[in-house]
């Protein structure tokens, strides 16, 4: 709308006459609005997505490293578009917006934060050893992520054991020391320390006693081993206790060393052979505990996006164990998004700012319940509709002018441009009234703060104040009495500028002027004419008006010089009269007596009216002198315009509703008995009418149109003022069809046309919900369904078709969708015959005549069977087949078995011969001598030797649910070689119902 609102502002200009330069050199692009990338912050993940918060962004984003940055911190895509976590740490990146059409590129630092991630906590095992002096072990630990450091605790005893930061230790003396094991998380994890017993038991402990092993973090596949004192026998054996959970661990029966495979409490059973003459020792139990980990997997993403309150969004979450919720958190803005869906975490937007919702995982056996917010940023909808349309006006005193603007959404804002002068006009911030000051041009910017959900959007119009037509210029015309080279100093009144005099027609034997100095002199008697130039000043163009001087002989009469002069209301002028000597009577003689009234006594007169009249003046003389008279002819035309015609505003802005009407701007200083009419573009009378008299607009359609304000009166001339009419399109009240179910009965090449449309206005379009095959079904432009076969299988029987109104021109777009049932094919819908197949050979003959060298071809559906090419068997030339479903009680499906029928073309010729293939092979086959064949069959054969064919196990008749469906393909063709225009379709078909016998 703004570029078309553009484009008739400049055809209008085009049409209204005046010098353009076709070369005029295009806009630059503008510097690109301010740009802010929000620094990010965020924990560490593997090839984890950094998505950066921009404000601003008008074209494509691109990144790169600010120099000296670390470039182990992330990894940009070869695209310079995407970014990827590679290690905790800090860097600094920078963005680059590609600019636009109308702005150029822009680019900005900000810093990106990768915190060491959280990591589960180290799983460690106590140690119990036998006491034998100077032997050496190794401790070890599960979910190392970094470094591993081994130490005694606080206040551990240094003679039990001697270990090394390795881990490697030395048994020293007996007893027990408790260990610290640190994990320093390596570059992309947090620290760690567990801690474990070492036990050293004194050699005299003749088996083991065995300890509860508990509280250990679950870690899948950590190893655990049994904790015990003593020394177990040489033969051992370890498992669970029947009944005991067996989702907790995994244990080896000889080495007791178990694996942890989920979360929760379990019992084991140790089983200790005493040796020879040794006393039976009792098995023991003892527990084992995994409690349920923390899940470090579990991520959400904060989410930025525009608001569109009919768009539903999914909040992101990854890596949940259990069921999720999300709510709003407490406290925070419950105006900004509304949860719709609170376990799938559908969203929409209901307002702009941020939010935090709260995402719960219920865990499961494995790991613990967790919750993280989520942040939920909604912006502003980007816009670019604001249009201002360019002023042009002529200067006039305390003149006030309304700015045209279209296309907004919230407030609007006004200020002159930075590079505009400021002595031209001033423009109230708020209403955008712009006073005119001076004349010139200058550039006005309007911004518009978008409203409650759009984002602030601004334009540049030029406000053009031509300078005004100087109509009080005068220059009178003058009788003189001759004298010899007297200078003639013309009178002028009402100049804006310096006044420049030539004499025309090389003065007319009357007046001469000096080429040098420009002084007139007298030369002789009779009229001359002269030329005034008025240079004009910084508010008046300059004006150029003719005049001429009557100069008379010494023996002169009396004499008035005629008056012609443009209408301004109460201008007083001088009589033009020489030569009286006595009392003056005036005398009205015809014409219009209300054009002017005369002053006797001041010799000058006062304009009421536009019109001509004629006086007659009677100069009475003296003593010495005869009465003389003269007649004194005075025209004033017409004004130029009505300065004073003014309309209450340029731009009316509505929305488009039928057969609407809206009343024209109101009309101030109108010129007495004026009338007035209006006048629309024809071109554009599909959008308004108006009528002329009354002003009162019709409405038509949306869009851009112009409408002319003509007054006519006596005092004036045509003097016209326009504005535009703005109709914005009207919000579709929603496509509905007539039917959004359709269930039709299949048969080839079937065509289905679409639902009626109610409250369609524009044209419609039709589209697939889903990707179709097309040798399935075909959608046509004017929404017609052409089914070729019927669905497979696995196929739905269903198509969705979504029906779109585009609303034409005066309605927003609107879609509503439908769905297309194909039901299985029924008899008597147009095929050729309805035919038994008893498990004997059957010939199915074509009617269907081909032109030489064109393609035809056959296909087979249905009975729940598939259409398969073979190799050549017996069958000469090869075979298709088709393993089909027969049963018992076919309606209901009972006692079903599978049969697999052979399908052959065979193309007979006119020498006798025979060509035969699969019925669905498209290659075009030639009798002897290239000949065409002269007919096709097709047959249908039972080999038991075939796939499924041993099924005659028992006796029974065996039959198809529904018939198997024949259909022979080929182009339209007459006999006599005629081929009719149009693709390969279906020209015959035929229906196979399955009846076989096993006696």
């Amino acid at each position: 709308m703004k570029y078309l609102s553009l484009l008739l502002l400049l055809l209008l200009t085009a049409c209204g006459g005046g010098d353009s330069d076709p070369t005029e050199p295009q806009p630059q692009k503008e510097p690109h609005p301010p740009m802010k990338v929000a620094d990010i912050k965020q924990t560490f993940s593997p090839n984890g997505v950094i998505i950066p918060t921009i404000q601003g962004q008008l074209g494509k984003i691109s990144y790169q490293l600010a120099a000296g940055a670390p470039d182990d911190v992330l990894q940009i895509s070869a695209d310079k578009r995407n970014l990827t976590i590679l290690n905790a740490g800090n860097t600094e990146l920078i963005a680059t917006d590609s600019g636009s059409e109308h702005y150029l590129p822009i680019n900005t630092h900000f810093n990106i934060t990768i915190s060491k991630s959280p990591r589960q906590p180290l799983v460690t095992n106590d140690l119990s050893f036998a006491y034998q002096a100077g032997e050496r072990h190794q401790a070890n630990v599960d979910g190392a992520l970094g470094d591993i450091e081994y130490e005694l605790a606080s206040a551990q005893s240094d003679q039990v054991v001697l270990i090394e930061p390795g881990g490697e230790f030395l048994i020293w003396g007996s007893g027990s020391v408790i260990i610290d094991v640190t994990d320093d998380g390596g570059r992309n994890y947090q620290a760690d320390t567990q801690q474990f017993k070492i036990t050293v038991e004194t050699a005299q402990t003749e088996f083991a006693q065995f300890s509860d092993v508990i509280n250990k973090p679950f870690l899948l596949g950590a190893k655990l081993l049994p904790i015990y004192s003593g020394t177990p026998t040489q033969s051992i054996h370890y498992a669970l206790v029947d009944g005991a959970n067996t989702d907790v661990i995994q244990i080896d029966e000889v080495s007791g060393e178990m694996l942890v495979v989920g979360a929760g409490d379990t019992l084991v059973e140790v089983l200790q052979d005493a040796p020879q003459y040794h006393k039976t020792v009792a098995p023991q139990q003892f527990k084992v505990q995994i409690n349920q980990a923390e899940n470090l997997a579990l991520q959400a993403t904060d989410v930025t996006t525009t608001y569109n309150e009919d768009a539903l969004q999914t909040l992101a979450v990854t890596g949940a164990k259990g069921l999720l919720s999300f709510t709003l958190a407490e406290g925070a803005n419950s105006g900004v998004i509304d949860i719709i869906d609170a376990e799938k975490g559908l969203f929409n937007s209901i307002g702009i700012g941020k939010t935090q919702v709260t995402v719960d995982d219920t865990g499961d056996k494995n790991f613990l319940a967790k919750t993280l917010s989520i942040e939920v940023e909604v912006t502003r909808i980007n816009s670019d509709s604001l249009d201002g349309l360019d002023i042009q006006a002529r200067f006039q005193a305390n003149q006030t002018i309304q700015a045209q603007v279209i296309g907004n959404h919230g407030q609007l804002t006004y200020a002159l441009a930075d590079s505009s002068p400021t002595n031209v006009i001033a423009v109230n911030a708020a209403t955008g009234e712009i006073t005119v000051l001076k004349p010139g041009t200058a550039q006005v910017v309007v911004k518009d703060d978008g409203g409650d959900f759009w984002a602030s959007q601004q334009q540049n119009f030029s406000v053009t104040i031509d300078k005004q037509v100087n109509n009080q210029l005068i220059l009178s015309n003058t009788r003189v009495d001759y004298a010899e080279n007297a200078v003639f100093n013309p009178i002028v009144l009402n100049n804006k500028g310096d006044v420049r005099f030539t004499v025309d027609n090389n003065g007319d034997a009357v007046l001469k002027q000096d080429p040098d100095t420009g002084i007139i002199t007298i030369i002789g008697a009779g009229r001359g004419w002269l030329t005034a130039l008025d240079s004009g000043d910084d508010y008046f163009a300059p004006a150029t008006e003719r005049f001429y001087v009557d100069v008379s002989p010494l023996y002169g009469t009396l004499s008035i010089a005629s008056v012609r002069v443009a209408y301004f209301a109460a201008r007083t002028l001088d009589i033009p009269i020489s030569g009286s000597i006595g009392e003056l009577e005036w005398q009205f003689k015809h014409g219009q007596s209300d054009v002017i009234t005369i002053n006797e006594a001041a010799q000058t007169f006062t304009i009421n009216n536009a019109g001509s009249a004629t006086y007659i003046v009677t100069d009475k003389g003296d003593a010495g002198h005869v009465s003389q008279k003269a007649e004194f002819n005075v025209v004033i035309d017409k004004a130029a315009e009505n300065t004073e015609l003014e309309l209450s505003t340029t731009l009316l802005n509505t929305q488009f509703a039928d057969g609407a009407t809206l009343p024209s701007p109101t009309i101030t200083g109108r010129g007495v008995g004026s009338e007035i009419s209006y006048y629309s573009d024809l071109q554009t009378s599909h959008i308004a009418s108006i009528d002329p008299v009354s002003g009162m607009l019709s409405i038509n359609g949306a869009g851009l149109t112009k409408i002319s304000v003509i007054e006519q009166s006596r005092n004036f001339e045509r003097t016209v003022r326009e504005f535009n009419v703005n109709i914005e399109k009207a919000k579709h009240p929603g496509l509905a069809l007539e039917a959004n179910i359709l269930n039709v009965a299949f048969y080839p090449d079937r065509v289905v046309k679409a639902p009626a449309a109610i409250n369609q206005f524009g044209k419609l379009s039709y589209e697939l919900e889903t990707v179709v095959s097309p040798e399935l079904a075909e959608l046509a432009s004017n929404g017609e369904v052409t089914v070729h076969t019927y669905p497979k299988s696995r196929e739905n029987n269903y198509f969705g078709i979504v029906v779109t109104d585009d609303g034409g021109q005066n309605y927003q777009s609107s879609s509503a969708t439908y769905k297309l049932f194909i039901s299985e094919i029924e008899a008597g819908l147009g095929e050729e015959a309805s035919v038994d197949f008893n498990g004997t050979d059957l010939q199915i003959v074509s009617p269907v005549e081909n032109a030489a060298n064109e393609v035809s071809y056959f296909t087979a559906f249905g009975a729940r069977g598939e259409l398969t090419n073979q190799p050549s068997d017996e069958h000469s030339g090869g075979y298709s087949t088709m393993v089909a479903q027969v049963c018992k009680d076919p309606i209901n499906m009972k006692d079903c078995t599978l049969v697999t029928l052979r399908l052959q073309k065979t193309s007979r010729c006119s020498d006798g011969s025979q060509v035969a293939f699969p019925i669905s092979s498209k290659t075009i086959y030639t009798c002897p001598g290239l000949s065409q064949p002269i007919s096709s069959e097709v047959t249908v054969s039972l080999n038991k030797e075939d796939a499924f064919n041993t099924w005659f196990t028992e006796p029974g008749r065996y039959q198809t649910s529904s018939p198997i469906v024949l259909v022979h393909f080929a182009k339209p063709y007459r006999s006599g070689g005629v081929i009719e225009a149009g693709d390969i379709q279906s020209r015959a078909w035929w229906l196979i119902n399955l009846e076989l016998t096993n006696p």
